[in-house]
């Protein structure tokens, strides 16, 4: 592995800057700033700053994860005979540690299962899909080939559903054909069987998960996908829009209690020559239809869209002409879901177009990266953006940092529909508590974003008592950041806890007890398999081996015995232990085997 450290500038660069008292309101945990972007009213736009290292491999999908650092998938650069890479950005120590894959996860799809480990499907060269998918783990920070998906997937989609499985869609097979076919992952048990759709859907379809079950396709034709019965109901709404919207942003808006969680889904920009439009459509309606509202500031295509806290979409990059740089649509926007309105968010300083990312981080910031617009040239510059919610003004109207309310405790984990305690001092003062889901982004679209508001109310000792949300509809199960904002809509720092149906369940945790280490064999012997598992709140109920290009590859034995391999390369076997409520060994153990020709 090799790393990249950043340059402890930051005293230095502050004595620079005009205001030491705006940079450390908006640098928050992430003060290494190097550069602010042009004049900006902070209290009223946010503020843009760019971070004093870069990053040293194409960003092309992102995920945060339940540790606070970014899993970054993606090729080597020069393509070709170049080894694939992946990164793990750690905001917090300036770090990105850059690491080797078995194969090419380039436009691969990617989610977190429930357990906070993120399954990577697909991927391969250009317009040819790979069949294989892997998971990565928080804890080990490594991948793990996991189950093989029945065809290959370029370009796919993978949702999070409310039984804590993913469904995976759309993507090119290995003849470079769509694959139609919807498949649903589960621990423990692997891909479902194929359910053919009777559309065609584009590449990396936008896709969301409604409070009904139902997964929405926002396309100008708009379909539903039922996960219950695998069927489909085609042309539910046709968008006022006439053109695909390629490329769009496209978000689930936030679900609160208070309208029911009403679902609405907001679309924006597409299109090339881009369009600026928005239109929005609610799902709870008898006959569901599009219907317009404001434009955004600037046309978009390859834009990104991010769920801020305080339930605004924040709009930014992307260009009027795909990957033209020229067109850069520097200025970004934020529209309030209430009043359908937009407002300005100031300019950032990078064009940021095609394989741009831009995710929303604990301290409730939003981190942008990359911009690959010509082949094997990226942007190498990555960018914090401060929402204008963390700034306030003094007498004189001079922007300084906004009092943050303060998480002091929350629970780890939570179950759905139960009321738990935040310990704050802010207790009084707070006006909202919401469940953010971690996001995962590629190719202009958020796989995982989703912001949830939670009933509460204020203990007289000063505490807050909320209740989670119902169900695995409106929140999958899985990690999610809790913030709470006060009455002025300023959040805090977030506290990452695990949302379940059985929270107060212990993981069974597994061993690999042989072989006893990583083994090296000749091409066609085969490795004597065994394991052993404990759960604290009662026995094992079952076991899930995976022997990538083994013989057998998969087995629900505790002890498989042998296993053959007939090709020669590096497989990494696991074990995964579950108990009798479905609950798995959130990081399974592995064992390298090296097979020589």
């Amino acid at each position: 592995m090799k790393k990249f450290l950043s340059r402890p500038l930051f005293l230095a660069q502050r004595r620079r800057l005009r205001s030491s008292a705006i940079l450390v309101g908006a640098t928050l945990s992430l003060c290494l700033f190097v550069h602010v972007g042009q004049a900006q009213s902070p209290a009223t736009e946010g503020l843009w700053s760019t971070l004093p290292y870069e990053m040293p491999i194409n960003p092309v999908h992102c995920g945060l994860l339940n540790t606070g650092k970014v899993l970054i998938a993606v090729r080597s650069e020069s393509g070709g005979n170049q080894p694939s890479l992946a990164a793990l950005w750690d905001p917090q120590g300036g770090t990105i540690t850059v690491q080797t894959l078995l194969w090419d996860l380039f436009c691969s799809g990617m989610a977190a299962l429930p357990d906070g480990r993120f399954l990577v499907v697909g991927g391969g060269k250009p317009a040819y899909g790979e069949y294989r998918s892997t998971v990565f783990d928080p804890a080990t920070e490594k991948f793990t080939q996991v189950e093989t998906m029945a065809d290959g997937r370029w370009y796919a989609t993978v949702t999070a559903l409310g039984d804590g499985g993913l469904m995976t869609f759309s993507g090119r097979d290995e003849e470079g054909k769509i694959n139609k076919a919807v498949e649903l992952y589960h621990i423990g048990s692997g891909f479902s069987p194929e359910y053919v759709a009777p559309w065609t859907p584009p590449l990396y379809p936008r896709l969301h998960l409604l409070p009904n079950g139902d997964i929405f396709y926002p396309g100008k034709s708009s379909n539903l996908f039922t996960p219950a019965t695998h069927t489909w109901t085609l042309n539910v709404a046709r968008t006022v829009y006439a053109s695909d919207r390629s490329y769009d942003g496209s978000v689930l808006l936030p679900l609160r209690p208070e309208t029911g969680y009403t679902p609405r889904v907001f679309v924006m920009g597409g299109n090339s020559p881009a369009t600026a439009t928005a239109e929005v459509i609610d799902l709870s309606l008898p006959s569901p239809a599009w219907r317009m509202t404001a434009s955004m500031s600037l046309p978009r295509i390859q834009m990104n869209a991010v769920l801020l806290p305080s339930g605004k979409v924040l709009a930014l990059g992307g260009s009027a002409i795909s990957k033209d740089v020229s067109t850069a649509s520097l200025a970004a926007d934020l529209f309030d879901p209430v009043t359908e309105n937009w407002s300005s968010a100031g300019v950032g300083t990078y064009p940021r177009l095609y394989h741009s990312v831009a995710l929303l981080m604990p301290d409730a910031t939003v981190w942008v990266a990359g911009s690959n617009p010509s082949r094997d040239l990226y942007e190498k510059h990555m960018e914090i953006y401060s929402p204008a919610y963390l700034f306030a003004t003094d007498g004189n109207g001079n922007a300084i940092p906004a009092i943050r309310p303060v998480i002091r405790d929350a629970p780890t984990e939570i179950g759905y529909g139960s009321a738990f305690r935040i310990r704050t001092p802010d207790a009084a003062t707070i006006g909202s508590v919401v469940l953010a889901r971690a996001g995962s982004t590629t190719h202009a679209f958020d796989m995982e974003q989703r912001l949830i508001g939670l009933s509460f109310s204020a203990t007289a000792s000063g505490k807050l008592t909320a209740t989670a949300p119902p169900n695995g509809f409106i929140a999958p199960p899985g990690y999610y950041m809790l913030f709470i904002l006060n009455q002025a809509g300023v959040p805090s720092v977030a506290k990452f806890v695990h949302l379940s149906s059985t929270p107060q369940d212990q993981p069974p945790k597994g061993t690999i007890t042989a072989p006893a280490g990583d083994v090296t064999i000749r091409q066609g012997e085969s490795v004597n398999f065994g394991g052993s598992a404990t759960d604290p709140d009662g026995p094992v109920a079952a076991y899930s081996w995976i022997f990538p290009e083994g013989n057998p590859s998969t087995s629900s034995a505790q002890s498989p015995g042998l296993v053959k391999f007939d090709e020669a390369g590096t497989y990494v076997a696991s074990l995964t232990a579950l108990d009798g409520f479905g609950v798995n060994d959130p990081s399974p153990p592995t064992r390298t085997i090296i097979v020589q020709p």
